[in-house]
């Protein structure tokens, strides 16, 4: 403010008025004027077309032309790393909730102690498994003896051919289900 006398504290507001006895008194507020907001304006408007292309990208259908899927999992590694980064923190997130959950029904004595409970989100986006000729390989390699068959069965896990869930005591429980019954020879 300039060209006021200050008998004591001016307010603002829709009931005062502010009334100045000199000619050209001045009141305003003190705000950032000139050109340094442009940067900010333009770093913003870089952030949000970057942001959307990549958002794009991940919804984007996949091509389908003949291209490996190593080259698809490397085109792909920037945008997966952001999931990943999102699936990490909201698996640690959803672990705390659940160790206080716990702890607010009495299954622990305090929060620190429900350290046994953990959520974890798959990070693997990749839809790359296994390919045929590896399927081949590894069931070459157990037919000669070259490797176990728990080994064949965690590289079809692995591979995501087997689901992680079942064992390789259920999953041989399956194979024997589903071969045929031999014929009694006389």
């Amino acid at each position: 403010m300039s060209g006021f006398d200050k008998p004591g504290e001016l307010k603002i507001g829709s009931t005062t008025a502010w009334v100045a006895e000199q000619a050209g008194a001045v009141a305003g507020f003190l705000e950032f004027k000139g050109h340094g907001l442009t940067t900010f304006e333009t770093a913003l408007a870089h952030d949000e077309r970057q942001m959307a292309l990549l958002g794009s990208r991940m919804l984007e259908d996949t091509k389908r032309v003949g291209e490996t899927a190593e080259a698809i999992s490397l085109r792909q590694a920037g945008e997966n790393s952001v999931l990943q980064t999102l699936a990490l923190s909201l698996s640690d997130s959803l672990t705390r909730v659940l160790r206080v959950v716990l702890w607010w029904v009495g299954g622990s004595d305090t929060i620190g102690s429900a350290s046994g409970v953990t959520l974890g989100l798959n990070t693997d986006f990749s839809a790359q498994g296994i390919t045929a000729a590896e399927i081949t390989a590894t069931v070459a390699a157990w037919q000669a003896g070259a490797i176990s068959q728990r080994t064949m069965l965690e590289a079809f896990r692995r591979g995501e051919l087997l689901p992680a869930y079942r064992s390789n005591e259920a999953e041989a429980e399956l194979v024997a289900k589903g071969r045929p019954a031999t014929a009694a020879v006389n």
